[in-house]
């Protein structure tokens, strides 16, 4: 397994500063910015790998029974981690898209009193976390943890955010809500 070191230089080969401030999504800015389409297959694989022992570490005794990948990501990470934690685990988890849809038309009752992990590749504001976690908790479905590439988030959430990297703060450009 990767070292914290290994993982820090994979995101150092991929960070990009700027003077002024560039913007992140639809509501945040930063004067740094992560190209995560820039990871090779490697570095995806080692930081799939880095993060899925640390959720086995941060949710033990507890476990996850499935990992629902929210919409927006373009690394293809949640496949990668879904694949390395059933993997060292020995449990084959399920990986289901989160689309509300979905939830509405039987999954969520698939999946009522089953364990989750929330996995995206950057979390920024957790806002669309955020939702996903309260949307999933109504249809019964138990979230543990919240995992990604890289957390830029402003502090704790609801569970735990098992990241590979820890990425520079963000500025939000308007008032979330």
């Amino acid at each position: 397994m990767k070292s914290v070191d290994d993982i820090n230089e994979i995101f150092g080969r991929i960070t990009e500063q700027y003077e002024t401030p560039v913007p992140i999504g639809g509501r945040c800015e930063s004067n740094v910015y992560y190209r995560v389409e820039d990871l090779s297959d490697e570095d995806l694989n080692a930081c799939a790998e880095y993060v899925a022992h640390r959720i086995k570490n941060v949710l033990n005794p507890q476990v996850p029974h499935l990992f629902l990948k929210l919409p927006g990501g373009y690394s293809f990470f949640a496949e990668r981690l879904c694949a390395v934690y059933s993997e060292i685990s020995g449990d084959d988890i399920p990986l289901e898209q989160y689309l509300e849809s979905k939830l509405s038309n039987g999954h969520g009752e698939k999946y009522r009193g089953r364990n989750a992990v929330l996995v995206t590749d950057v979390i920024t504001t957790a806002r669309s976390s955020l939702e996903a976690h309260s949307k999933a908790t109504l249809k019964g479905i138990k979230v543990l943890c919240w995992a990604t590439l890289i957390d830029r988030t402003f502090g704790p959430g609801p569970v735990p955010v098992v990241s590979s990297f820890t990425g520079a703060p963000v500025r939000l450009l308007a008032r979330l809500g």
